[in-house]
């Protein structure tokens, strides 16, 4: 395929993710219609065949559409319809299924545990109908995330407001560890083995080595037996002598 064509194919790509079914690869659009272009790269990215594709392949469409079906304001874009841009996106508050997902991040774990989920940077915490999508999204931060349980009715029943971005993703402000449910955290973040303690070697100094003088730092008699052998000789010498006089 020319790099023309390659172009081509990619704009027709970027128009039917942004444009039509941006919850196939679990991406949202703010108020105003816009994703991120990281995002949107990651989500190209994870489709066969377009794994080669970065943020210059993205402008590069952006700028060489004869159209304008592109917008981009710093490091957002969005879809248009030839001139006219797309209508304020409103979500309205709708009641969730029993059980939703969120992939996240191993390092995030513990502090979801104890505070919950946040938007980390972003307008609203994403979750999804499909564990598989929780992953694919999750992947896109840790290339072994977490898969996280929400209990979003029972939130919902507890005066928790959830909004449908679209068919597949459902939109929360915050959520408290209550309704989230995960794996242990000694599987996730397995406690460190601590260091055995070494044993305690003796002092280069305490060493004896040949020809050496050794110094005992603990004041000990190191020749108390020398001098007791010492003194029984002299006895016994003293002994001897007396019995020749």
């Amino acid at each position: 395929m020319s790099h023309i064509h390659k172009v081509t194919a990619l704009s027709k790509l970027m128009t039917y993710i942004l444009r039509h079914h941006p919850d196939e690869f679990g991406l949202v659009s703010d108020e105003d219609g816009f994703v991120s272009i990281k995002e949107l790269q990651q989500a190209i990215a994870e489709e066969e065949g377009w794994s080669y594709v970065r943020r210059s392949h993205i402008m590069e469409v952006v700028y060489t559409s004869n159209r304008e079906r592109f917008e981009v304001q710093s490091e957002r874009i969005r879809a248009t319809y030839g001139h006219s841009l797309p209508q304020r996106i409103r979500y309205e508050p709708t009641p969730p299924p029993k059980i939703l997902y969120h992939g996240t991040r191993r390092k995030a774990y513990p502090h979801i545990l104890q505070r919950g989920l946040d938007p980390m940077g972003r307008q609203y915490i994403h979750l999804t109908t499909s564990p598989e999508l929780a992953l694919r999204i999750g992947r896109r931060r840790d290339p072994q995330p977490i898969l996280l349980e929400i209990h979003a009715h029972r939130a919902y029943e507890e005066g928790i407001i959830f909004y449908q971005a679209n068919p597949l993703i459902y939109l929360v402000d915050h959520l408290s560890p209550t309704y989230i449910s995960g794996p242990s955290i000694s599987k996730v973040l397995p406690e460190k083995k601590r260091p055995t303690k070494a044993k305690k070697e003796s002092s280069p100094i305490e060493k004896e080595l040949p020809g050496s003088v050794v110094l005992n730092l603990r004041m000990e008699p190191l020749h108390q037996k020398e001098k007791e052998k010492t003194w029984k000789e002299r006895s016994r010498r003293y002994r001897r002598r007396q019995r020749h006089i």
